[in-house]
């Protein structure tokens, strides 16, 4: 866990397979080339693909093993009352503190206890510890969980005085502008790999990505507090229909400060009370 919490790496930890590759299956020389240029960006879909290409068949079953893992830690704690953030919270620790214990016949069952409704990261970490015998800190899996729900926001305030919605819509497919605040939030989560990676889906209309996130079930109510890097939906005139949709950048004294795209056909920030009326919900990405 320590490689992953090294500040000069987390602009490299982009999706969760290249954390996965570089941190579980090729701790050496794979994460030695990955990191050897610190300050080079490089195209997250192009160093996926390169990746998958060179997996060993033991590779290939070990993914299919984390993936199989993951999703019984997300059956487990839903349905024993979990919220999706600490469906996502269970799979970081997996992955990045856990994984060498992962193939004991009660790995699932034991992490899946560690969490409980209204636990802070100190009272969950220290759960996990007393479980597994670990000696992790809160402070550390709060770093990293802020950093992975972070590069959406990131992305997404890079783009911020944008007029028009170009490159957003046209990038989605259309051939000259629609109503593009969907089309945003599809480009921004792009650029981080999470389309790909299946964290979020690829939509132009809200109530479409709304669906997706509830199928899922990866998704809060209007009237919960939100965190940085959720995407959030709106529905103006209370009809029950979702007209407008934007990503958290942070949640501060009580008010959501949003990143949104066709907001007066720029890209705008913006900001409501938590517990918002007009906030129809939240979309949390599945990292």
């Amino acid at each position: 866990m320590a490689l992953a919490l090294d500040r000069r790496n987390w602009d490299k930890i982009v999706c969760l397979l290249l954390v996965i590759f570089i941190f579980v299956l090729a701790p050496g020389a794979g994460a030695a080339a990955v990191f050897e240029h610190a300050e080079t960006d490089f195209d997250t879909a192009a160093m996926t693909a390169a990746v998958m290409a060179n997996l060993s068949a033991e590779d290939v079953a070990t993914l299919q093993f984390m993936e199989d893992t993951g999703q019984a830690l997300h059956e487990k704690i839903t349905a024993a009352g979990g919220t999706p953030e600490q469906c996502k919270a269970a799979e970081v620790l997996f992955v990045l503190a856990l994984f060498e214990k992962a193939h004991e016949p009660d790995f699932v069952d034991k992490l899946a206890g560690c969490f409980a409704a209204n636990q802070t990261d100190e009272q969950l970490i220290a759960a996990v510890n007393a479980a597994f015998g670990t000696t992790l800190t809160a402070e550390e899996f709060s770093a990293i969980m802020t950093f992975m729900n972070n590069q959406i926001v990131e992305i997404a305030k890079s783009q911020l005085g944008n007029v028009g919605g170009q490159p957003y819509w046209s990038w989605y497919g259309f051939g000259s502008r629609v109503e593009w605040c969907a089309c945003f939030v599809s480009w921004c989560a792009d650029k981080c790999g999470y389309i790909d990676s299946g964290a979020c889906p690829k939509f132009a209309g809200c109530t479409q990505g709304a669906q997706w996130f509830r199928n899922k079930g990866q998704w809060l109510a209007g009237s919960a507090t939100p965190s940085s890097g959720m995407i959030i939906f709106f529905d103006w005139d209370l009809s029950g229909d979702f007209d407008h949709v934007g990503i958290v950048e942070k949640v501060e004294n009580g008010r959501v400060y949003t990143i949104e795209g066709n907001s007066g056909d720029a890209v705008r920030s913006g900001s409501y009370p938590v517990g918002y009326s007009q906030i129809a919900g939240y979309g949390v990405l599945a990292l």
